[in-house]
C-alpha cells in the first residue's frame, strides 16, 4: 500500500532555530520536514543530525535559484539542485525559473533540471506558483504537453488566485496535473487570494470540497500506480498569507493550527479512500 507521508513545511517556523523548529514538527505528529537547504555547512549538518535524531523524512524545497536569464539561471539552478540532491530527499520541490520569460527558455530550464534529477536519482517536482513558470493552468498545460517527463508541486491554491476562479472550465488541463503530481502542497486558495481564512470555516465550503477532491484524485492516482509513498505538505502560512485585522494586526487564524488540522484532514482522506481501492 502506497504510505502518506506528511510534511511540515518550515515556513512559519524558521524563527524557532532549526532545533526548536524540528522538535515542534515532532511533537506535531508529522512524518518529514519540506526545508531550503541552510546556507551555512555548520546548519547543514545539524540539520542532517536532527532528521536522524527525530527520525524525520526530507522533502528539499529549493527557492533561491537567480538569473534574469534563462542562461544564468540555469548555472545557478545546477548548484542549487546538486546541494538539494547531495541531501537524498524524497523529492525536490523547486520554485522553476520566470513567469515573463518564453516557452523555449522555459523547456531548457526543464530540460537541465530533468537532467540533474536523472544524475542524481532524485525527482525534482516543480511547483505551480505564482511568478514562476508554471504560474498558471494553461501555460502548466502547454509545458506538460511538450514534455513528457515533467512533474509538478501542486499547488492549486495559485492557479485558483490567478484564474479567479475554481477552474470549473479547465477539468481536462487539472487531470493532466493530477497525472503528472509528485508532491502536493495542502492549502487551499480562492478567487482573489492563495489562501483561505481558516480550513475549518464553513463559508469555504465550495472551496475546500473543491480542493479537497483534487487531493483525492491524487491519492488515488498514487494509489492505483502502486507508488512506494506520497508527499502532502499542509502549507497555510503566516502574513501576508495569513490576513490580519486592520490595526491591531493580530492574525485571522493560527497557520500552525490550521496545518495540523490539514494533517488530520489528508489521514482521514487517506484512510477513507484505502478502504475503497
Amino acid at each position: 500500500m502506497t504510505q502518506l507521508i506528511c510534511c511540515c513545511p518550515w515556513w512559519g517556523l524558521d524563527h524557532l532555530g532549526i532545533e526548536g523548529m524540528m522538535a515542534k514538527i515532532k511533537g506535531g505528529g508529522f512524518d518529514a520536514v519540506e526545508i531550503g537547504v541552510p546556507k551555512r555547512h555548520t546548519d547543514r549538518s545539524l540539520l542532517k543530525r536532527l532528521l536522524d535524531l527525530y527520525d524525520l523524512k526530507l522533502v528539499v524545497h529549493q527557492y533561491v535559484a537567480t538569473g534574469n536569464t534563462a542562461k544564468e539561471y540555469i548555472q545557478s539552478l545546477r548548484k542549487e539542485l546538486e546541494v538539494a540532491a547531495s541531501f537524498r530527499p524524497l523529492v525536490i520541490n523547486s520554485h522553476t525559473g520566470k513567469d515573463y520569460w518564453d516557452f523555449e527558455d522555459g523547456c531548457r530550464v526543464f530540460e537541465e533540471a530533468e537532467e540533474i534529477g536523472q544524475k542524481y536519482g532524485v525527482t525534482i517536482a516543480h511547483e505551480t506558483h505564482r511568478g514562476r513558470l508554471l504560474y498558471s493552468a494553461p501555460v502548466a498545460r502547454r509545458y506538460m504537453e511538450e514534455l513528457e517527463y515533467l512533474k509538478i508541486n501542486a499547488d492549486f491554491s495559485h492557479w485558483v488566485n490567478v484564474s479567479e476562479s475554481l477552474l470549473e472550465d479547465q477539468k481536462d488541463t487539472m487531470e493532466l496535473a493530477i497525472s503528472r503530481t509528485e508532491h502536493t502542497h495542502a492549502r487551499i486558495g480562492y478567487a482573489q487570494g492563495p489562501q483561505i481564512t481558516d480550513p475549518r470555516a464553513s463559508e469555504w465550503e465550495k472551496e475546500i470540497n473543491t480542493f479537497s477532491y483534487w487531493w483525492k484524485r491524487i491519492m488515488e492516482s498514487f494509489i492505483r500506480n502502486e507508488r512506494k509513498f506520497m508527499t502532502f505538505s499542509p502549507e497555510f502560512g503566516p502574513y501576508p498569507y495569513t490576513v490580519r485585522h486592520p490595526f491591531t494586526l493580530e492574525p485571522l487564524s493560527d497557520p500552525w493550527s490550521n496545518n495540523l488540522y490539514m494533517k488530520d484532514q489528508l489521514k482521514n482522506m487517506y484512510n477513507q479512500i484505502s478502504r475503497t481501492i
